[in-house]
């Protein structure tokens, strides 16, 4: 069907490194919805090593590449805010099943460098657009690994399509979008300014950016750094169960990676 698609490579690591590229079918008849101009914007994340290292050793251990657990001292901040009895539960309650609640991402902005269209933010890739014009940008994930958060602050984007599939329009600041997933959105500004991409991985550890510009060579103001995100048990789906009675924790069942990293999962989950 008619859409936003990509494709990639299937053999070895060769995604990772960058064997991908965007693919548009275009209606024979009028698109039912109605824009000036278009631009793919394709996310990915870079390493300037080996891929098959990092899977290597990610499978030898998980969280490998997180350099950002919490520390003596986030222990004594929780337990000053919350109570003793609380953090030390809390801190209990991750070890007992063998989880970090800042292990976010598998691979995270200290290992990775964030592309926009094969550019980093700073040589800014850039997209020009008329004041006026409605500017249809066709977003693609095609990191390996790296959920991202995408906005423009200072514009609206009106999404219309969602893995190719025609969507009922709905307005909004911002997107979560999963590795592989496509997301077409509008925006329309009258101002004659330029207006900053922003594409921030899941657990704020890098980002991508690039430029919607009104003139060659401008770009707008990079937006501060978002706090990094706790999971909480909520989010492992362990919120009714706190107790957990009668479990025995044995040993964790051996899965096969998926296609984008091992223990990533495809679908991007609710915004934190």
């Amino acid at each position: 069907s008619i859409g936003t698609y990509w494709y990639h490579s299937h053999s070895g690591a060769q995604e990772q490194s960058g064997v991908y590229g965007p693919l548009l079918i275009e209606p024979k008849t009028a698109d039912p919805f109605t824009y000036d101009r278009d631009h793919v914007i394709m996310l990915s994340d870079w390493a300037f090593q080996d891929p098959e290292r990092i899977i290597s050793r990610l499978k030898k251990q998980g969280a490998y590449y997180n350099f950002s657990r919490r520390t003596l001292a986030d222990f004594f901040r929780d337990a000053s805010r919350d109570g003793f009895r609380a953090a030390l539960s809390d801190r209990l309650t991750w070890g007992h099943i063998r989880m970090d609640p800042t292990d976010i991402l598998d691979v995270t902005g200290d290992t990775f460098t964030y592309l926009m269209n094969g550019r980093s933010p700073e040589e800014n890739w850039s997209a020009p657009f008329k004041p006026g014009e409605r500017v249809r940008l066709r977003f693609i994930n095609a990191a390996a690994m790296t959920i991202f958060d995408v906005r423009i602050p200072g514009l609206q984007m009106t999404v219309v399509q969602a893995d190719g599939q025609d969507v009922d329009p709905i307005t909004v600041e911002e997107f979560r979008m999963g590795p592989a997933e496509t997301f077409d959105v509008i925006v329309e500004s009258a101002e004659d300014r330029a207006f900053t991409i922003f594409a921030e991985a899941m657990d704020r550890s890098g980002y991508a950016a690039g430029t919607l510009a009104t003139r060659d060579g401008s770009r707008g103001s990079i937006p501060a750094r978002r706090q990094r995100p706790l999971r909480t048990m909520a989010d492992m789906g362990m919120s009714s169960m706190p107790d957990m009675p009668g479990m025995t924790m044995p040993a964790a069942p051996k899965h096969g990676p998926d296609h984008h990293g091992p223990g990533n999962s495809m679908v991007a989950e609710a915004p934190v």
